[in-house]
């Protein structure tokens, strides 16, 4: 729970003293209400609760002044002799101790308040630490992957063609032994080629960037189909999803966790992915038909998988629900918004 004062009374701080007195009458209109409904009921929570509310609005010393005004106010409406202070020594102690009582109560609320302000800001900004980190870390794959892709594979590329090159050149002097021994050695280039590009496209495939995030979706599906063996359909309603290139990154990372645990934990044989989308939210949709994700027992797990999950979507704004199927195995949705731009709908 957060105790923010109102932006209201940050600007006119003395409006919160006028407000007091308002809480205060209020305390002393429902007083009143339950004196008739009850033969002296008690009445200092309720004008506690204005003094807590007070603090929460103005401060301490708002908080101070109507805890003053609410012994007073006790004093005159709900004690013998009624609407009178006769300024005893009885009155005197329970209005010096109902004061004592409500700035002990306004010093507690008011730090409650600074703690839970220093706790969201300090929450706020490691989310932007994370949102940061993510942003770089995202580019950082992007530009090895482009490299390992562009530098690398040109490099094992021109290698192929000088010993093809240079195959030629062996087999027209010498016999085919060392003609052989090339042929391997290009095949071995190759073998290397095909690594090279497939560790590029696990860092950060290029179908994202090139094609957008519903093409990287259906690649990642295809990719999951072939190298697990786990029956894998993609359904999309939407051709193209027009978001951040941050958000794209996200919602494809957090998918491929999803699939990740699905091989690790799942032990499913189908999964479906689906993408729709409307003008203002996009849905990702994943099942599996496996064991079925064992909710009550995560927070004992601390699934790291999971917790990163949830948190690249918070960080984007989106929502995540994971949540097991009545018939077996779990469900894994995603809901992006889309702000200020249209989905381009599939041609029909």
């Amino acid at each position: 729970m957060e105790f923010a004062r109102p932006e209201f009374f940050k600007r006119n701080r003395w409006a919160a003293y006028p407000t007091a007195v308002v809480l205060v009458a209020i305390a002393v209109g429902i007083t009143s209400l339950l004196w008739l409904a009850v033969d002296r009921p008690v009445s200092a929570p309720i004008f506690l609760a204005a003094v807590v509310v007070a603090t929460l609005i103005g401060g301490l010393p708002v908080g101070v002044f109507t805890a003053m005004l609410s012994g007073l106010a006790l004093d005159y409406f709900f004690i013998q002799p009624f609407y009178e202070l006769t300024l005893a020594r009885d009155d005197a102690f329970r209005w010096v101790f109902f004061v004592a009582e409500g700035s002990f109560v306004s010093w507690i609320t008011e730090k409650l308040r600074v703690a839970t302000a220093d706790l969201k800001q300090s929450r706020e900004e490691l989310r932007e630490l994370s949102r940061h980190q993510q942003t770089l870390r995202e580019e950082e794959q992007k530009r090895i992957a482009r490299d390992i892709h562009d530098e690398l594979g040109q490099t094992l590329t021109g290698l192929k063609l000088d010993i093809h090159l240079m195959k030629k050149k062996v087999d027209a002097i010498s016999g085919n032994g060392l003609s052989a021994d090339l042929e391997g050695l290009s095949s071995h280039v190759d073998s290397t080629i095909v690594s090279v590009r497939r560790i590029a496209s696990e860092i950060r495939p290029s179908i994202l960037d090139d094609f957008g995030l519903i093409a990287a979706l259906e690649w990642q599906a295809g990719e999951f189909e072939r190298k697990f063996g786990v029956t894998c359909s993609f359904a999309s309603s939407v051709e193209n999803v027009d978001i951040e290139p941050e958000a794209g990154a996200a919602v494809f990372r957090i998918v491929q966790e999803a699939m990740t645990n699905i091989i690790r934990h799942a032990e499913a044989t189908e999964v479906d992915l689906a993408v729709s989308s409307t003008a203002d939210e996009m849905t990702v949709n994943i099942k599996d038909n496996g064991r079925g994700i064992e909710l009550e027992r995560l927070p004992k797990k601390r699934s790291l998988g999971i917790i990163g999950m949830r948190e690249r979507a918070r960080l984007i704004g989106a929502d995540l629900d994971i949540r097991r199927r009545a018939r077996g195995g779990t469900t894994v949705e995603l809901f992006v918004p889309i702000r200020d731009v249209a989905s381009e709908p599939l041609p029909v």
